[in-house]
């Protein structure tokens, strides 16, 4: 018989396997560490995996993204996640030149290992609030880009 859990908690424990399965696995973002991410997707990882590994980074997304391609090229397999996809847009630099190239100028040398999150609702309704980020800049569309590799999970709240 299976067991019915949030998309939070699933996701929670599938970042914990990844993380027990493979050292070189780590999380970074803002607010993923201490507090457990925005919607607690990371909540307790911090606690179980130190802070080498679950890393709450400054509010700098360009930042952060550049810092994950550097360990990707360095064997590392980081997952990273951007609080909202209004948020992503500081980071579009490395997404587009490097996330989404570095294979292909490498001549497939140079994989991207790397994970990179972040929240696209339909319909937001957590903490009462119904619209994405609450700027202008929500609604980045990275499905069209050349060499990058969406794969969604799409849940309508």
């Amino acid at each position: 018989m299976s067991e019915k859990i949030t998309l939070a908690k699933g996701l929670n424990m599938g970042l914990r396997k990844a993380m027990e399965d493979d050292p070189k696995v780590l999380l970074m973002g803002e607010d993923v560490g201490k507090l457990g991410g925005v919607f607690r997707i990371t909540d307790g990882l911090q606690k179980d995996f130190g802070e080498d590994r679950v890393i709450d980074s400054p509010l700098a997304e360009s930042g952060i993204v550049g810092t994950a391609v550097g360990m990707a090229l360095r064997g590392y397999r980081p997952v990273v996640e951007i609080q909202f996809d209004g948020f992503v847009y500081p980071a579009y630099d490395q997404i587009v030149c490097q996330v989404a190239k570095m294979r292909y100028r490498s001549k497939g040398h140079s994989p991207m290992p790397m994970v990179m999150g972040h929240i696209f609702p339909l319909k937001a309704k957590q903490g009462g609030v119904l619209n994405r980020a609450g700027h202008t800049e929500a609604g980045c569309d990275l499905a069209r880009l050349a060499g990058y590799e969406p794969a969604a999970v799409i849940v309508e709240v």
